[in-house]
């Protein structure tokens, strides 16, 4: 063997290690861009899906939504997502978001529809968190008994979920009109919605108390130790009749028109012309 081969040897080796290196990092430079690729698709992947589904700021880019995502902002579920509310299967979720992303917006299918147990999953499930309504008055009475849907009376303002005043006078149009001062009330803010340990809706002598003793819209009092203390609603009528006429207290008091002290006196036409209201003491009344 001549010297010149034993002594190229070594650099033939060297130089095919170096090739075999130059190869494996090529393949490791594919390797991760491969697996960097994958890695981008999947994350943004998830992203996409997690904006879709999860982000409220989808729902807002639809200009159809605008009113009501602006509801939401302002409502008291603003930090609930929307499909925690509004559940729609794999079909319907896709279809929706082609039609947003090929901008067809009008072509959007319904998907704002709710049953009722969605709202019962957080309301009636003891979880603090959410308001309970199980115990509630209100809701005993619309939903548990009528059977309604939330949305018969929390859907026409939308999210901003507290029922108008025109909302309930859909169903109670007998009580289409306040009279007097009380027209510019809200219907719960005499029919607790939400009180405790209260059997129904209709307001007690206590919670008219709660605002009249205070008032004083014609210097009335409500002493204690008068007579006729009994429910308000008795004789008020604040959807029909704000004050009572003679004829009102002849409902209870019939024979007043055969007495003859009150006959002398002249007071068969206004009882409030001498007894004061809720005292009902005749001042300037000689009792014989």
């Amino acid at each position: 063997m001549s010297p010149s081969v034993s002594i190229n040897h070594p650099r033939e080796k060297v130089e095919t290690i170096l090739e075999d290196i130059k190869i494996s990092t090529k393949k490791y430079v594919i390797l991760v861009t491969l697996l960097l690729l994958i890695v981008g698709s999947v994350y943004g992947a998830y992203k996409a899906y997690d904006y879709t589904e999860h982000d409220p700021n989808f729902c807002g880019s639809c200009h159809l939504m605008e009113t009501a995502w602006k509801a939401w902002k302002a409502g008291p579920h603003n930090q609930v997502s929307c499909h925690k509310c509004h559940q729609q299967d794999v079909v319907s979720r896709t279809r929706i978001v082609w039609s947003w992303a090929m901008h067809n917006y009008e072509k959007v299918p319904p998907h704002t529809r709710l049953d009722r147990a969605v709202c019962e999953n957080c309301h009636l499930s003891q979880d603090k968190r959410w308001k309970q309504i199980a115990d509630t008055p209100g809701h005993k009475i619309h939903a548990l008994r009528a059977n309604l849907q939330c949305l018969s009376c929390h859907l026409p303002s939308l999210h901003a979920v507290a029922p108008k005043v025109e909302d309930c006078q859909k169903c109670h149009s007998h009580a289409r009109f306040n009279i007097g001062g009380m027209k510019d009330f809200h219907c719960t803010y005499c029919h607790n919605f939400l009180a405790k340990n209260q059997d129904g809706l209709k307001p007690t002598r206590e919670s008219c108390l709660n605002c009249h003793t205070s008032m004083h819209v014609a210097s009335e009092t409500f002493p204690e130790g008068a007579p006729m203390v009994f429910q308000c609603s008795e004789c008020h009528k604040p959807h029909s009749k704000a004050f009572l006429s003679f004829n009102d207290c002849l409902g209870c008091h019939q024979n007043i028109v055969e007495d003859r002290k009150h006959f002398e006196k002249k007071a068969l036409t206004t009882c409030t012309s001498c007894h004061k209201p809720h005292s009902w003491t005749a001042e300037g009344w000689e009792r014989k």
